[in-house]
């Protein structure tokens, strides 16, 4: 087996019965991994009792991995998160970015959610009845990985086609060209969209960002493919309100004939809106370290 296939294969074992010692498993002991909210990154004996923590408070936790995509070393892991908090039955979308030894160990991990998704169960101050399109929508979605999900032709066409330029748009945002990766029936969700955004809604939904967040960049710093779909991992920074933004990205885009036919983008909108919120103003840090280029 590969490292990715032991991975996900201890991995699927975690979600289904999660405990301290199905955990522990993931992780070489010197691994670090970070969360949206941690100003740092953990090392994995820490990180372990951190989660054995949030599991007596989150109830019937449960983690199914649904999209997956590996590169070499490192693995894209799009997952439906289910819980029972306060009585009441929730879940939430997220992607975990992992680095892996050899063995199949976590190197490194860092997960993109949206905090709020989550903490508004919790905190009055984050309750909202808006609806929230990003929430549900892994919500009727199943496992879909492939054995070929590797294979290196296809990895190099997508990254000529997509990859290479989207990155080379995220240096200086041209919010018209966005439209260039899209199928015209495509449909874009982010986390706080009350509705996907079609195709023709891309370049005002960029030009909006562009006004609000000064010097808006997208840095490439990871990717992987697999059949029909395509992992992409950024470093956002800019400048709101006179604050410096560095903000951890990740996209999933379901492809047709070399076009997103969905994209579906994982980031901390709490800790954005808390920079203009004073509100918020205990969530918004938004900067977990320095841009890296590790593979």
């Amino acid at each position: 087996m590969k490292a990715w296939e032991i991975f996900l294969d201890k991995y699927r074992t975690f979600g289904e019965k999660p405990s301290r010692e199905t955990h522990v498993r993931l992780f070489a002991p010197d691994a670090s991994i970070a969360h949206p909210g941690m100003t740092e990154p953990m090392l994995a004996p820490r990180y372990v009792d951190f989660i054995a923590e949030a599991l007596t408070r989150i109830r019937d936790f449960h983690l199914i991995p649904i999209h997956w995509a590996p590169n070499g070393n490192l693995l894209f892991v799009e997952a439906r998160n289910t819980a029972v908090i306060n009585g009441e039955p929730v879940e939430w979308p997220a992607t975990y970015v992992v680095t892996l030894h050899k063995d199949g160990m976590v190197a490194r991990a860092r997960a993109y959610y949206d905090r709020t998704e989550v903490l508004m169960h919790f905190d009055p101050v984050l309750a909202t009845n808006r609806p929230n399109a990003h929430a549900r929508v892994l919500e009727r979605a199943t496992a879909q990985g492939a054995p070929a999900s590797d294979n290196p032709e296809d990895a190099a066409q997508v990254y000529v086609r997509i990859v290479a330029p989207y990155a080379e748009n995220g240096k200086n945002p041209d919010p018209v060209k966005f439209q260039d990766f899209y199928a015209s029936d495509a449909q874009m969700i982010n986390p706080g969209f009350e509705r996907p955004l079609r195709r023709d809604e891309l370049p005002g939904y960029y030009t909006m960002l562009k006004s609000q967040i000064r010097d808006l960049q997208l840095h490439l710093e990871r990717w992987a493919v697999a059949p029909g779909l395509l992992f992409i991992e950024w470093t956002v920074t800019g400048e709101i309100a006179g604050i410096p933004l560095v903000l951890p990205n990740t996209d999933r885009f379901t492809l047709r004939d070399m076009l997103a036919t969905e994209g579906v983008a994982y980031f901390d909108d709490l800790a954005v809106r808390a920079l203009a919120d004073t509100k918020l103003a205990r969530f918004a840090n938004v900067s977990f370290g320095n841009l890296s280029t590790e593979a």
